[in-house]
């Protein structure tokens, strides 16, 4: 390999492979759902958050990661979007506490909508890092234990022991921020919760199925073994 020489206008060539897309997507999404999250919602006795519809996906797209790629840079992915969501809370702190012009009529509307994302946050990211890395180990092992095979029974199983921490540790944090005091709505929150993401996951295997069958066939490197 040549040492670039002084002046040099060559660039580097990224190597092809589509984890990069992956963990994008993955970082979009988990920030998404968790300023989603900040609104309480209700559908008749069904209480939740906004960010419901967006947040099952980042546990698939987790799914995909770990099941391509493998817990090592599954990991990876969970750290990168746990810093991202980091900076996005701090960033949204920083925009509210800045001065603001006598012109500008929409201070309280930004305080209230994006001032409860940091504490927010606080619970997801603890909730994503554990429940995330839990469902990425149970998956890769379970993988390794059926020799790749019953792709549809990793998948679920990694979700129940994954969905079952972060929910758990989400809600307990969340639930008084959003306006949940007492504790049957508490427990309607997590139980309602943990069951629509498991749901989700159950409901989007088709589709799941052939997105991973899709990067395992266009992932040149995908069984090779290091």
């Amino acid at each position: 390999m040549s040492t670039p020489a002084p002046g040099d206008t060559g660039y580097a060539r990224p190597t092809r492979t589509y984890y990069d897309l992956l963990l994008a997507a993955t970082c979009v999404v988990f920030i998404l759902s968790n300023i989603g999250a900040t609104k309480g919602v209700t559908f008749g006795p069904i209480i939740t958050d906004g960010g419901f519809f967006l947040f099952p996906l980042a546990y698939v797209l987790g799914d995909v990661i770990s099941e391509v790629y493998g817990f090592r840079l599954a990991r990876r992915a969970i750290v990168t979007s746990f810093v991202a969501a980091a900076v996005a809370a701090a960033s949204f702190w920083i925009l509210i506490a800045l001065p603001v012009a006598d012109f500008y009529e929409n201070q309280r509307a930004l305080e209230s909508v994006l001032g409860p994302v940091p504490q927010i946050l606080a619970g997801s990211l603890l909730g994503f890092l554990v429940g995330q890395t839990l469902n990425s180990w149970v998956l890769v092992k379970l993988k390794a234990a059926t020799g790749g095979r019953h792709l549809w029974g990793r998948l679920m199983g990694s979700t129940l022991v994954g969905e079952l921490a972060d929910t758990l540790i989400f809600c307990a944090i969340a639930a008084p921020i959003i306006g949940i005091t007492s504790f049957g709505d508490f427990m309607n929150y997590v139980v309602v919760g943990y069951i629509y993401k498991c749901a989700i996951e159950f409901v989007l295997l088709p589709v799941t199925y052939p997105v991973i069958a899709w990067f395992k066939r266009h992932e040149p490197t995908y069984g090779v073994q290091a």
